[in-house]
């Protein structure tokens, strides 16, 4: 877990709690990188020590052909996640996040 001090795509955006697991598999498909259950196990486990009242952040790198970081922080009592993505480097990417970022946040994904 970090306090994260990158320079992100998206600063302060959350998602529906929810939609975390086909978010992470969306920037993982983005970065060129197959997001699986081993991975999703790590930022499952994490997720519960992270708070963004506290800027408890975790750091789950994607290390596909655009390498991506993706940090992810609770609100607690709430039903979403904070999400940032550090590492975008093309505007194709940035503009896949940033739509996938829009869709997770007003649509809960069944």
């Amino acid at each position: 877990m970090t306090t994260p001090d990158h320079e992100y795509l998206a600063d302060d955006c959350w998602i529906i709690d929810a939609n975390l697991r086909p978010l992470c598999e969306s920037v993982g498909a983005f970065a060129g990188y197959e997001f699986g259950d081993s991975d999703w196990q790590a930022v499952e486990t994490a997720l519960p020590a992270t708070d963004i009242e506290r800027d408890a952040w975790y750091d789950y790198p994607l290390l596909g052909h655009v390498p991506l970081t993706l940090f992810v922080a609770a609100d607690p009592g709430s039903s979403v996640v904070f999400v940032r993505v550090a590492g975008v480097s093309d505007d194709r990417t940035a503009a896949q996040v940033e739509a996938a970022l829009h869709i997770f946040a007003t649509w809960e994904v069944a």
